[in-house]
């Protein structure tokens, strides 16, 4: 009996919705956060050595906020995408019933480790809330939202991981999508 009959077909199909509208959001948040991040170090580079005069606060605001947002609010769509690295030349010449096994053992590791990662993160951040970044004498920024991004990423993430060990039978799991022909390089 598979998961969505057991919870009921209409929950589980509307809690997916709920996740792809999340994530679709986090998505957006990262696209926008890297061009914010292009968009402002250009700024800075062009008034640093054209005029003189660097934008006030652009590298920590690009290294403490920017490149945080635009990585973790992405890790889940990168996940669900496929994109991440595998090395196939031994698991692919095992026979269908031995993959199946290492396949169910690589997610259910991967579940763990990103757990693992969210609680480290979450503790490790708990105990920096009252960290600031001081970007002039006169003006500070709290850093506490860049640490909640880092939590709310891995959180998110291990959620699709999890909800994709059922996937990983049918060769639909984020960590094993086969790439496509174009996406492919020949060695």
């Amino acid at each position: 009996m598979e998961s969505s009959e057991r919870w009921g077909e209409g929950r589980y199909l509307k809690f997916m919705g709920q996740l792809f509208r999340i994530e679709k959001v986090f998505t957006y948040l990262a696209m926008a956060s890297a061009f914010i991040m292009v968009c402002l170090t250009a700024a800075d580079a062009f008034g640093r050595y054209l005029l003189n005069r660097p934008v006030t606060g652009a590298y920590e605001v690009t290294e403490k906020y920017l490149m945080v947002f635009a990585v973790y609010f992405a890790l889940a769509y990168a996940y669900r995408e496929g994109a991440n690295i595998r090395v196939t030349f031994l698991v692919s010449r095992l026979p269908s019933q031995a993959r199946l096994v290492i396949n169910y053992f690589v997610q259910i590791f991967s579940i763990l480790f990103i757990v693992f990662l969210f609680a480290s993160a979450t503790r490790m951040n708990l105990g920096r809330l009252g960290d600031i970044v001081e970007l002039t004498k006169k003006l500070s920024i709290p850093v506490w939202p860049a640490y909640l991004v880092i939590s709310m990423g891995l959180l998110f993430m291990s959620l699709w991981v999890f909800l994709d060990l059922r996937q990983v039978k049918k060769g639909k799991s984020g960590l094993f999508k086969e790439e496509s022909s174009e996406q492919s390089v020949s060695l």
